[in-house]
């Protein structure tokens, strides 16, 4: 296989990773044991992946510039963005601590918040290198650890839930360590990371809210059953979404080269390969759903869960237009313009018991989204053509 072709699938593999484990140990706990159960871990899940997403403050992209730009210096900038962005540990395990009751589960909370935090600082070398295989391999080996242990386990709580990912994830932030960290060390903080990295922070948790907005609101506010049902149901559908990463990947470098009428027939192919998927793996999921988990879902939220996973396959190339026009800035106020909208028809549905309609909030901010992206294509193709003469 064309070594090029490979990055490229595993690229697109590693982000299924992520769902797929979430989706695989959900299977094992409710099955096994009951959703309360998976929706009391859920909470302590969307808490420190929120933490680590602020911790990482927008390095990948800041990184992976300055490693292209200056190679030699990748261990100066990697290490300088580590160490600094580490004092972001400081107040976060204090408040931890000062928040929360049991001691004992706030250790265990702040040991995996920590291991994340090297984890995801690997992300820039693993993009740079290209080492996406070995993400891969790391990934699986923990989620054949953690299905091991709960297949074994006779009784399950959540700390013994936190308890296995803790140790998933530091298997996994210790291979990556071992294995892609730079050499020679240096010690160095520099407090101008926050504000270089800020811009691409600003951006990444405008998506982080944009797509997840939904779960939050029902952790905050609904039972453990809602909210363990919900995050399954969430979940298969991102998947879906996820999907549409294989299919863009491979273009993402020469929609920035291409000229703009090659662009719409790769974008017209894209979207009518994109339909036919989602309705055929769409139904896949939702059946099975509804087979191997049995939730008491209405039928009309699958079609919405579908709904909701489609338009990411078009309106993803537009975006990378918009980068082709330096138009980051809008990108931005799109995805805050979904998290907004999102948010209060979230809680507006929550407030009056219907909490499963936060799936049809995330599929009409999905596709107000994919509206405006379409609006403006037009305009954003032909100030490209003006930049390219």
């Amino acid at each position: 296989m064309n070594k090029h072709l490979l990055h490229i699938i595993m690229n697109g593999v590693r982000t299924f990773i992520l769902p797929v484990t979430l989706f695989v140990v959900s299977y094992f706990v409710v099955n096994y044991y009951h959703h309360q159960l998976w929706g009391a871990f859920v909470v302590e899940l969307l808490l420190v992946n929120i933490i680590v997403h602020v911790l990482q403050w927008g390095n990948k992209e800041h990184l992976v510039r300055l490693f292209s730009k200056e190679p030699a210096q990748i261990h100066h900038h990697f290490y300088t963005s580590l160490l600094t962005r580490s004092l972001l540990l400081i107040p976060v395990v204090g408040v931890l601590f000062f928040l929360g009751g049991d001691t004992i589960k706030t250790t265990w909370i702040v040991l995996w918040i920590i291991g994340l935090f090297i984890y995801h600082s690997c992300e820039s070398l693993i993009v740079y290198t290209k080492k996406f295989k070995l993400q891969v391999v790391t990934e699986l080996m923990a989620l054949g650890g953690i299905v091991v242990y709960l297949i074994m386990q006779k009784n399950l709580e959540v700390l013994d839930l936190i308890h296995v990912f803790v140790l998933a994830t530091w298997f996994k932030t210790l291979v990556l360590v071992v294995q892609l960290f730079p050499k020679p060390i240096v010690l160095r903080i520099n407090f101008k990371e926050f504000l270089i990295s800020l811009p691409f922070f600003v951006i990444g948790f405008s998506g982080l809210l944009q797509s997840r907005i939904d779960q939050y609101i029902i952790a905050l506010f609904c039972d453990q059953e809602v909210i363990g049902t919900y995050q399954i149901f969430l979940s298969a559908f991102i998947l879906l979404q996820a999907l549409s990463a294989i299919i863009i990947t491979p273009f993402n470098k020469i929609i920035y080269r291409i000229s703009l009428p090659v662009f719409n027939k790769i974008h017209r192919k894209i979207t009518l390969l994109s339909i036919l998927l989602v309705l055929l793996f769409g139904t896949v999921i939702s059946a099975g759903l509804f087979y191997f988990y049995q939730l008491n879902v209405a039928y009309g939220y699958y079609l919405a869960g579908i709904l909701f996973a489609f338009p990411p396959f078009v309106y993803v190339p537009i975006i990378y237009l918009f980068y082709r026009a330096g138009k980051e800035k809008e990108i931005m106020v799109v995805n805050y313009f979904g998290a907004a909208f999102n948010l209060g028809l979230t809680l507006f549905f929550v407030f009056y018991g219907h909490p499963f309609n936060a799936i049809i909030a995330s599929a009409m901010a999905q596709w107000l989204m994919l509206i405006w992206y379409l609006y403006r294509k037009k305009t954003i193709l032909h100030e490209v053509e003006l930049s390219n003469l």
